[in-house]
C-alpha cells in the first residue's frame, strides 16, 4: 500500500511538472476580457480570524478549538502568463479542550507562523474563455506551538513542516458596479514534505537543562509524502479593484492537515482575511 502510495505521489508531481513545463512554452496569448486589472503589481497587508479545531492523540486525548487573530504581509505580481504570490502570515489563537476539562488543561496560548511561495503559469482558459486555468507549485513553512501553563509555562510544539507542494489556480473576471471583480480558487497539495513532531510525554523533557532541544527535534524529524502527511489547502479569493489603483481582497482559506505516523494528529483551520493590497 505504501508503494501504491508513493507511486500515486510521483506520478502526481510528474503530471503537474509537465503542466508547468507547458504553460512556459505556451504560445497562445491569454484572452484580454478575462483580466482587466489596471495593476498587476501589489503589496498586500491583511487582517481577519480563523478558528481552529486541533487533535493531537500523541499531546492529549482531548479535542482542541479556538479562535484568533490573524495578520498577513505579502507581494502579488501578475505577468502575461505567470502569477506570483509571497505571503507571510500569523496567528493568535486561545487554544483549549472542547470537553468541560478547564481545571486540569486551560486555555492556553497559540501560536501559528505560515510563509508561503506560490508561482503559476497560465496553461489554457476553459468555458468559453472565460475561467484561466494556472498550475505550478509552491513552497510552505509551517511552524505552531502551544504555550502550557500547566508546565511552568513550557511551549509545546504541534507541528514544524517545510515542504513543496503542487498548485491549481482558477481565475474568472465579473463586474459589480461596473468594476472589473476577480473570483479566484487555488488548491494546493503535498508533494512532500519535512516533519518535526514532539516525542515526549513527560515534563522531564522540558525542564531538563542538559537536553539539547533543536538536535533532539531534529532527530525525530523525517521527510513524509502525501500518504503519511496529507494536506489540502483550498483558496477562495475575491479581489476588488479601487478607482486609486489600489485594491481590496477578502479571501477564505480551509487548511486540513492530517499526519499518519507514530505520532499522529488532526488539524482543520478556517480563516477569513480582509486585504488591502497597494500598487507598486
Amino acid at each position: 500500500m505504501r508503494v501504491n502510495y508513493t507511486f500515486s505521489c510521483m506520478a502526481l508531481l510528474c503530471l503537474f511538472l509537465t503542466l508547468c513545463y507547458q504553460a512556459k512554452g505556451q504560445s497562445q496569448d491569454p484572452p484580454d476580457s478575462v483580466l482587466s486589472l489596471p495593476t498587476t503589481r501589489y503589496l498586500s497587508l491583511g487582517f481577519g480570524s480563523a478558528y481552529l479545531k486541533l487533535n493531537d492523540e500523541h499531546m492529549s486525548p482531548l479535542n482542541y478549538n479556538g479562535g484568533s487573530i490573524y495578520a498577513q504581509l505579502g507581494a502579488f505580481k501578475r505577468k502575461k502568463n505567470s502569477i506570483r504570490n509571497l505571503a507571510i502570515g500569523g496567528s493568535y489563537i486561545t487554544l483549549g479542550p472542547m470537553e468541560d476539562n478547564r481545571e486540569i488543561d486551560p486555555r492556553g496560548q497559540y501560536l501559528q507562523l505560515d510563509i508561503n511561495y506560490a508561482q503559476h503559469w497560465y496553461v489554457k482558459s476553459l468555458f468559453n474563455k472565460t475561467v484561466r486555468w494556472y498550475a505550478g507549485g509552491k513552497l510552505n513553512s509551517h511552524s505552531n506551538i502551544r504555550l502550557n501553563e500547566q508546565l511552568d509555562g513550557a511551549f509545546i510544539t504541534f507541528l514544524f513542516s517545510n515542504g513543496v507542494y503542487a498548485s491549481s489556480l482558477m481565475e474568472r473576471e465579473v463586474h459589480i458596479s461596473g468594476r472589473p471583480v476577480t473570483i479566484s480558487w487555488q488548491m494546493d497539495l503535498p508533494v512532500v514534505n519535512h516533519l518535526i513532531r514532539p516525542n515526549y510525554l513527560n515534563i522531564y523533557d522540558f525542564v531538563n537543562p542538559e537536553g539539547d532541544w533543536l538536535d533532539e527535534r531534529l532527530e525525530d524529524s523525517n521527510w513524509r509524502t502525501i500518504n503519511s502527511f496529507t494536506n489540502i489547502v483550498s483558496t477562495i479569493s475575491l479581489i476588488y479593484p479601487l478607482s486609486t489603483s489600489n485594491a481590496l481582497r477578502l479571501s477564505y482559506e480551509w487548511d486540513f492537515y492530517c499526519v499518519r505516523t507514530g505520532l499522529p494528529a488532526t488539524s482543520a483551520t478556517h480563516s477569513f482575511i480582509f486585504a488591502f493590497l497597494f500598487h507598486y
